[in-house]
C-alpha cells in the first residue's frame, strides 16, 4: 500500500505534465490546471482541447489501478495489525469487505474513460468513496476497540471525518451535475485534498504499522 500510494502520487504527477490540454470551462488552456481538471481527466482518451491524450490516459489508469489492487490485497491485513484483543471480528469482516470492493472499484474507475463512460464512471467514483467511508469507519472502530496507539487513533478519526465530507460532496455534485465554475473549482480541489490526503494517511499509517510489527531478525531471535 506505501508503494502503490507513492506510485500514484509520482504517476499522475507526471500524468499532469502530458495531459492534452483545456478545462471544461476553457477548453483552449494550455496543459492541465490544478485547480481547473479533475484528476479523472487524466484519464480521457481525449482532452478538453480536443488532442489526443493516451499518454496522460496510460499513467492514470496504471497509477490508480495499482493503488485499487494494492487496496484489494491490503484489506484483508487488518488482523495483522488491529486485532491484538480480538475485539470487533465482524466489524474487521465488515471492513474487509468494505475495503475490498472500493479497490475493484477504484480499478473499474482506472478503466473507464470519463469522456467515453460518464454515467459509469461517475457511478464507480461514488461507489468507490462510499465503500472508503464504510471501511475507515469499520476500521478505526476495530483499531479503538484492539488498543489503537492515540496518533493512530486521531489520524484515523480524522480521516474518517476527511472521507465524510468528501463523499457527501461527491454525492451533491453527482446529483446536480451542473454548477457554477466557482463550484466546479471547489470540488476539483476537495478531490485533490481526498486523493493526497489519503495517500498522506496511507503512508502514516503503514509506517506505524511496520514499526510496531517485529522484524524479521527479532522473530528469528524469538524462535531460538
Amino acid at each position: 500500500m506505501l508503494w502503490a500510494a507513492v506510485q500514484f502520487v509520482v504517476l499522475t504527477a507526471i500524468a499532469m505534465q502530458v495531459y492534452g490540454g483545456g478545462t471544461i470551462w476553457d477548453p483552449y488552456s494550455p496543459g492541465y490546471a490544478f485547480g481547473g481538471n479533475f484528476l479523472s481527466e487524466l484519464g480521457a482518451t481525449r482532452a478538453w482541447s480536443g488532442h489526443d491524450n493516451h499518454a496522460s490516459m496510460v499513467l492514470f489508469s496504471l497509477a490508480l489501478g495499482t493503488l485499487g489492487i494494492a487496496f484489494v490485497a491490503f484489506a484483508s491485513a487488518w488482523r495483522g495489525f488491529a486485532f491484538t484483543r480480538r475485539r470487533g471480528v465482524a466489524l474487521g469482516v465488515a471492513a474487509q469487505i468494505f475495503g475490498t470492493l472500493s479497490g475493484l472499484c477504484f480499478v473499474a474507475v482506472a478503466v473507464t474513460p470519463v469522456n467515453l463512460a460518464l454515467q459509469a464512471h461517475n457511478m464507480f467514483v461514488v461507489c468507490a468513496f462510499g465503500l472508503l467511508l464504510g471501511y475507515a469507519v469499520c476500521m478505526t472502530t476495530v483499531w479503538w476497540r484492539n488498543g489503537a496507539g492515540a496518533a493512530e487513533l486521531a489520524a484515523s478519526v480524522v480521516y474518517v471525518g476527511f472521507v465524510l465530507v468528501y463523499v457527501g460532496i461527491v454525492a451533491w455534485a453527482v446529483r446536480h451535475g451542473v454548477w457554477t465554475e466557482h463550484q466546479h473549482h471547489i470540488n476539483v480541489l476537495a478531490q485533490k485534498a481526498m486523493a493526497y490526503g489519503s495517500m498522506l494517511y496511507i503512508a502514516f499509517i503503514t509506517m506505524r504499522v511496520r514499526r510496531s510489527q517485529p522484524s524479521q531478525i527479532d522473530r528469528a531471535r524469538d524462535l531460538q
